[in-house]
């Protein structure tokens, strides 16, 4: 990782006025290759009362990092615009890096024929930022009305070089309702995770700020009644990895996915305002990260599932019953089988809209978005998420 850091540095160096220094030509598709493509796109919904969401960590850092032999960038990327983009109405989008590539104005372009003819991003970032940009993005069908960006404290690591933060979308939905899309990209953990970590305590300490932005953002731009959606990489694994049966070999996704770590607690009460006992991230800790105000936001991966499912390295199991890493392309060795939990919709929506206008979280899911026929299994080391919210009249 603090090799891909010094590779960013040399990015930055060359990438001074974000000149596309080393991104080949697309393998397979351009934007123009859509141009034929009408924005009434087949796969747009029917019934226009749904709404369908995806986050995807896109894995798309910048250009000369990667894992293994190959990221596959320019692959990936044609085969989720032609694959998965035109199967959502609302897109968030985390590690889709604009820096020193044309891969980000490439799914853009794309994105507009394919009917997301407003979006937001993460704010482009020059050498004299001494950083990269922080890689969010969010992309509609529907008319986004207002939007807002926040940056995090910087990160430690390799992630002091990437300007993380939140993007936030008010997006008009039919019957003069609204639904708040925020995204956001956290401070990654290298290695074994243990809450009392200095790189825990940072992540937590953004997720506050996270909450601080809510706490500004929606008092001035939300109505009641309105679904308030919080998804992205939170980078918080949920999962406590505590075995229920100690005769299996291997860590199970259903049964072992039940209990939620300390981390995962943490990150839940930060984000609804409760705030935490500050001996939790050590004796001489005394950060609270308590709000000014609560909102009570749902989990709805573990609350449908009744489990954390796992978003990052996951496994397969072969006819030994023997555990295998799922996915070995993308992912670093290091990372194979981790099993994490680390990608989310939080949601909320406590009352009534005055209008008569009521939102239901109908569906939510992990979404693996596989690749069948190509070099890599799936379409980034993580998985996505996805949610179908219907919009009735009360």
């Amino acid at each position: 990782m603090y090799i891909a850091s010094i590779l960013v540095v040399i990015i930055s160096l060359l990438g001074a006025y974000n000149l596309d220094l080393f991104n080949s030509a697309p393998r397979t598709t351009t934007p123009t290759a859509y141009s034929t493509l009408s924005p009434d796109f087949p796969s747009m919904p029917t019934d226009a009362s749904k709404l369908r969401i995806l986050t995807q960590n896109m894995f798309m850092r910048p250009p000369l990092i990667k894992n293994n032999r190959s990221d596959w960038k320019d692959a990936r990327l044609d085969y989720f615009i032609e694959h998965i983009l035109p199967n959502y109405d609302i897109v968030c989008l985390q590690e889709m890096f604009e820096y020193a590539s044309s891969r980000r104005a490439r799914l853009m372009a794309a994105a507009q024929k394919l009917g997301y003819r407003y979006s937001v991003t993460s704010e482009r970032q020059f050498l004299w930022n001494v950083g990269i940009d922080g890689g969010l993005v969010i992309l509609s069908r529907l008319p986004v009305v207002q939007t807002e960006r926040m940056t995090f404290q910087r990160g430690m690591g390799p992630d002091w070089l990437a300007m993380k933060g939140v993007l936030y979308a008010k997006v008009a939905v039919e019957g003069g309702t609204h639904a708040h899309v925020f995204t956001t990209h956290t401070q990654a953990s290298y290695g074994e995770v243990v809450i009392t970590q200095p790189d825990v305590k940072r992540r937590l300490a953004q997720l506050y700020e996270f909450h601080g932005f809510i706490e500004a953002v929606l008092p001035r731009h939300r109505a009641a009644g309105e679904p308030v959606i919080l998804s992205g990489d939170f980078n918080v694994d949920s999962r406590d990895h505590a075995r229920v049966d100690a005769s299996v070999g291997y860590e199970r996704e259903v049964e072992d996915g039940v209990a939620t770590s300390d981390e995962g607690q943490a990150m839940m009460a930060i984000l609804r305002g409760h705030g935490i006992d500050p001996r939790v991230l050590g004796p001489d800790n005394t950060d609270t990260f308590k709000g000014k105000a609560v909102y009570e936001f749902h989990d709805s991966l573990k609350e449908r599932l009744g489990y954390h499912p796992v978003t990052f390295g996951n496994i397969v199991v072969d006819q030994q019953g023997k555990a295998q890493p799922r996915e070995t392309v993308l992912t670093t060795e290091h990372d194979n089988m981790v099993m994490h939990s680390i990608d989310y919709i939080l949601w909320y929506n406590p009352d009534e809209h005055p209008g008569g206008m009521s939102a239901q979280l109908e569906d939510v899911g992990v979404a693996p978005n596989f690749t069948p026929g190509q070099e890599f299994s799936q379409i980034s080391d993580h998985y996505g998420v996805s949610a179908e919210i219907k919009f009735v009249k009360n």
